[in-house]
């Protein structure tokens, strides 16, 4: 499976997806009322689940690599959570990736406090120098890893490495109890395709493209402030002060632009003001650059401004 590292069989099972992934680990964690670590801004997916689940979101601070570790760490001694949850590579949705220091404290941290990591590697396979988390504490880590974002969302199948065959077994069971499992065509496509190299060369050409579009909104975007990676499928904008983010996003929105405010990331109170704008959605680079200038004009014009009624 991508990105898990040298496991054994008995430690893998394949979901439809991984959302089922993030829902089954919170179900076989967690009770409702227990708290759930995660970044300040997380994904809406894990927000979904604990809602469902009745399970506390507590959101941590970040900076350029995702949560930083003292507040992490003052998290876990304070909530004593059930689990911590991670995107740590091209966050979900500020593109934050976590450098290998960072991930070597992260992983100090979690096993200081006894804590159980939910690592999200959906885009892993996209910067594939970044070791998951999970190698530095495999007895401690659920860890996700879905072609969704790397080779094709149609096909619904992820991969869930559990910390050990006891944890696999009980995930396998939830599942089972739960959800229905993958098409086992599905499945067997894409096992093929690992084996035979077409899925190395799916991702090497969707890198290659993400790639051209980050560059493509460099160029449109230059002045305006924003984080992203070389090969992510987003970007993430922060908003100054002067922007009024609800008239800017209804703005966007009503010229076609797949962009999401900060509200649908927010993991607390405390979470800071942006976009995340999706580059992957355009259909081609055209459709693409005709969005990005819609964009740039509006950041750099208040929306309010140009409204005559």
């Amino acid at each position: 499976a991508p990105r898990v590292p040298q496991a054994s069989a008995d430690r893998i099972v394949i979901y439809p997806g991984s959302q089922a992934i993030i829902f089954n680990a919170l179900l076989a964690l967690t009770s409702p009322g227990d708290v759930v670590v995660t970044e300040a801004l997380t994904f809406p997916g894990i927000k979904a689940a604990a809602a469902r689940l009745d399970v506390r979101l507590v959101g941590v601070a970040m900076d350029a690599e995702g949560a930083r570790p003292d507040a992490l760490d003052e998290a876990c001694r304070k909530h004593k959570p059930k689990a911590v949850y991670l995107v740590p590579t091209q966050q979900n949705p500020t593109t934050a990736t976590m450098s290998a220091i960072r991930r070597k404290a992260i992983a100090d941290i979690i096993s200081k406090r006894g804590c159980v990591l939910i690592e999200d590697d959906v885009y892993g396979p996209l910067e594939p120098q970044m070791a998951p988390i999970a190698t530095l504490i495999p007895e401690r880590t659920y860890l996700a890893a879905s072609i969704a974002k790397c080779i094709a969302p149609a096909l619904r199948v992820a991969y869930l490495l559990a910390p050990d065959a006891s944890a696999e077994q009980r995930m396998r069971a939830g599942m089972q109890a739960t959800m229905q499992m993958p098409p086992s065509l599905m499945v067997a496509l894409v096992t093929q395709w690992l084996r035979s190299g077409v899925a190395a060369d799916i991702i090497r050409a969707i890198r290659n493209e993400a790639a051209a579009r980050q560059q493509l909104a460099a160029r449109f975007l230059k002045g305006v402030s924003y984080a992203a990676r070389p090969a992510s499928h987003h970007l993430w904008m922060p908003l100054p002060k002067h922007l009024d983010g609800t008239d800017l996003l209804s703005h966007l929105m009503r010229n076609g632009l797949a962009v999401v405010g900060e509200g649908a990331f927010a993991a607390g109170e405390a979470a800071p003001r942006g976009l995340r704008v999706s580059l992957g959605a355009a259909r081609n680079r055209a459709e693409l650059s005709q969005a990005l200038q819609v964009l740039s004009n509006a950041v750099r014009t208040p929306v309010g401004a140009t409204q005559i009624v």
